[in-house]
């Protein structure tokens, strides 16, 4: 027999515009981590249940934020993931993208960054800067 905690936890679902509340019944290991999704409650589609195992287990975000432009019409450059990349990882990607600076002309949708941290993910840029 299993000495982790149970614990139920209620939050929304943010799939889609439904927000289901979700009823999550999870089992905590000794140090407090989550170490099992033993049911998910709540949620219309299977979506919901995707998110909250997610969610509980290696939470992901897009991540968005801007870098600094060089010869451009704006000083500033909007950029994002392509993609959620794990909310871990958040910290240590802006730490890199604190030294970016871009030359413009740049687009809407060029790559920025590829591959950040090795997540497979790029980072691009959100919108068009021409020269100054």
């Amino acid at each position: 027999m299993s000495m982790n905690a149970i614990e139920t936890l209620q939050f929304n679902c943010s799939t889609c515009p439904s927000e289901c509340l979700l009823t999550v019944e999870v089992e905590r290991d000794a140090n407090g981590a989550v170490a099992a999704v033993r049911s998910v409650a709540g949620n219309s589609c299977p979506r919901g249940d995707k998110f909250a195992h997610q969610e509980l287990t290696c939470p992901m975000r897009v991540l968005t934020t801007t870098v600094a432009v060089s010869g451009g019409d704006e000083a500033l450059l909007p950029v994002r993931t392509a993609e959620a990349i794990p909310l871990a990882l958040h910290a240590q990607a802006m730490a890199l993208i604190r030294g970016v600076v871009v030359e413009a002309p740049i687009r809407m949708g060029d790559v920025v960054l590829p591959n950040l941290l090795n997540t497979g993910i790029d980072l691009i840029a959100s919108m068009d800067i021409d020269p100054a």
